[in-house]
């Protein structure tokens, strides 16, 4: 599988099933690379609602907690609370896809702490996508880190909004790859992931942002 970093929180995975859009950004719609039939869209908190305009008529939406197949992907949303809110409807899914014998978790809008209820229901993850401090409601660099370690993932992507839509400067994850204690590499557009891959020993990749391309 392939899998690309829009920006903010949006995530693209192209898998032999179909492609999985995360959060997709306000104003993009699926291009001609995704086949509407076979793709889903998660969406993980209500701030990111505004991505789905462009999408909802033509592809499978996911909105929330549960368990789904569809298109031969496999997806497995957790509620979160949104720790900056009072508001007990207030959430975040983290969403959890089984493909190709990988599992890739995506934290979405995690603000705050993983409960050790919720990483029991996610289980075995083997890639991670984490948002890495920053914005005044993100997650902070060393909870990201402590839910990292939580959940032991062999593949590491964080992502930040502190990263420019040119991808031209990435100091603003050094924190967290600090933090976790392992090499900050070169950033690429696109990382392919298979089984064979993923290699016994943790690794970051740092993504650099591609827009609504």
């Amino acid at each position: 599988m392939d899998i690309r970093w829009q920006a903010e929180s949006s995530i693209i995975i192209n898998a032999t099933a179909g492609t999985l859009v995360m959060d997709p950004l306000p104003g993009s719609k699926p291009g001609p690379d995704i086949d509407s039939s076979s793709c889903v869209v998660t969406i993980s908190h209500a701030a990111v609602l505004p991505g789905i305009e462009g999408w909802e008529d033509t592809v499978h939406v996911i909105r929330g907690p549960g368990e789904y197949e569809i298109s031969g992907l496999g997806v497995h949303g957790i509620a979160v609370p949104l720790g900056d809110s009072n508001d007990p409807r207030a959430l975040n899914t983290v969403y959890a896809l089984d493909a190709e014998m990988i599992t890739v978790c995506n934290l979405g809008g995690l603000n705050g702490p993983l409960p050790a209820q919720a990483a029991q229901l996610i289980g075995r993850v083997d890639v991670l996508i984490t948002p890495a401090g920053g914005a005044d409601q993100a997650i902070s660099a060393d909870q990201a880190a402590a839910v990292t370690r939580a959940l032991e993932p062999r593949v590491i992507i964080p992502i930040h909004a502190g990263v420019p839509s040119d991808g031209s400067d990435f100091s603003a994850l050094d924190p967290f790859v600090s933090e976790i204690g392992l090499a900050k590499p070169e950033p690429v557009a696109r990382v392919t992931i298979t089984r064979g891959n993923l290699g016994d020993a943790q690794r970051v990749v740092l993504l650099r942002p591609q827009g609504d391309d």
